[in-house]
């Protein structure tokens, strides 16, 4: 895919992230403070999610135990929630985010999804939250409030629509992404417009059908690795950034 704008290029990016979704405020705080003290300089979030809270509290205690010397040494996504769609409502959303996450610049704000609920009943107007809540991260960013700007779970049309239109392309598509979900078509078009890609559900929720896969497991065996760490290496090495959700600290140090 062709693009006549280059997308910004995204700050540099750690190779691997920590995915805080689905975890209670207690469990994420515990969980992205082992994980900060692992080495992830990369966490996920969300406004849907229960963790932003956390991972504020977390940062904190991070800087108060001397594990990081101030909370920007990490790069924290968070993202706007589809019922936070609209220029007005994206900014208040990303400003609630902030406060959360008790910092002054966030470094990562994505659009959650495309659309809202009633997408199938109403593409027109979805087209025009794209668009708006676009423009409301533009201007975040250009308010120095954002250092990079992206999306979620867009596919390639919705892609290709934004780089027509958008003035600031997104830096980075966060998408679901493992061996059994590669997406090959979607990554060409990033590739193209110089978009990086971050992988969520990079062990695709933890199921058996990629950890007990007989390639995946015969590699592991070759090379002395679990079959998830094969399946994150496969991410980094085809350019992706992993965000693995992790239920202890020791499979965090492991991931």
């Amino acid at each position: 895919m062709k693009s006549a704008t280059a997308a910004s290029t995204p700050s540099a990016l750690p190779f691997i992230g920590l995915g805080t979704c689905c975890d209670d405020a207690d469990t994420a705080e515990r969980l992205v403070l082992a994980g900060l003290e692992a080495g992830y300089r990369l966490i996920d979030t969300a406004a849907h999610y229960d963790s932003e809270p956390a991972v504020g509290a977390a940062l904190a205690a991070a800087v108060d135990r001397g594990v990081l010397r101030r909370s920007s040494e990490v790069t924290v996504c968070t993202k706007v929630w589809f019922s936070d769609m609209g220029y007005d409502a994206a900014i208040a959303s990303a400003r609630r985010s902030l406060e959360r996450l008790r910092e002054e610049r966030l470094g990562l704000l994505l659009i959650h999804f495309p659309g809202s609920p009633d997408a199938v009943q109403d593409p027109k107007r979805n087209r025009a939250l794209r668009a708006s809540t676009w423009r409301a991260l533009e201007d975040l960013q250009r308010d120095g409030l954002v250092r990079d700007i992206g999306v979620s779970n867009w596919s390639r049309r919705h892609l290709r629509e934004m780089l027509a239109t958008c003035r600031t392309p997104p830096a980075v598509l966060q998408t679901e992404l493992h061996p059994r979900c590669q997406q090959p078509e979607l990554r060409e078009d990033c590739d193209a417009a110089g978009i990086k890609v971050l992988a969520h559900c990079p062990l695709a929720h933890g199921a058996a059908s990629l950890l007990r896969d007989p390639t995946l497991c015969a590699v592991a065996d070759r090379v002395g690795r679990s079959p998830a760490q094969v399946a994150l290496r496969w991410s980094v090495q085809s350019g992706v950034v992993p965000l693995p959700h992790g239920s202890s600290a020791a499979r965090l140090r492991e991931n």
